[in-house]
């Protein structure tokens, strides 16, 4: 699902936002941050264009929290509700999935599968990762969403 004018925002309604721009690249991260800041087996996630996350309610409403890796985490001081990060070193923009109003954009696989917790059975046939997927299986991914937007340097080699 490629989408223009999406909205969203967290549980309480404190933080409201829009996307002016199309859903990249879907995944569910397995990785252990993600699991610990969303309180859940996985986290369901898509790449946007930083510069189409709008906030509609007023940007100093977020509670802000920068990680190890320089990304900065957007989300409720009031609820909690994960909503956004921001990778400025990626150009890349992180959407919470389930902080959208109405239909959401389904998964297109599976990423840091490693880490995933031991009990949790991945029952669907989407494509599985051990860790954050590689320039060449981006791009193989892209291929069946060639209207997805994707950040260049994700497309690049890794230093």
């Amino acid at each position: 699902m490629s989408k223009s004018n999406a909205t969203g925002g967290c549980r309480c309604g404190h933080l409201r936002y829009r996307i002016d721009g199309s859903f990249g690249r879907v995944g569910s991260c397995h990785c252990v941050l993600c699991r610990r800041v969303h309180g859940a087996a996985f986290t369901t996630v898509t790449f946007v264009a930083p510069e189409s996350f709008i906030w509609v309610s007023p940007p100093e409403n977020a509670s802000r929290f920068t990680t190890p890796f320089g990304a900065i985490r957007h989300f409720c001081g009031r609820c909690a509700s994960p909503i956004f990060n921001l990778s400025p070193m990626l150009e890349l923009g992180g959407l919470v999935v389930n902080s959208l109003d109405g239909e959401q954009p389904a998964p297109w696989g599976h990423v840091n599968v490693e880490s995933k917790v031991p009990w949790l059975v991945i029952g669907d046939s989407l494509p599985q990762f051990a860790t954050f997927p590689s320039p060449d299986q981006f791009r193989e991914l892209l291929r069946a969403h060639p209207d997805a937007w994707v950040p260049r340097r994700l497309l690049e080699p890794f230093p």
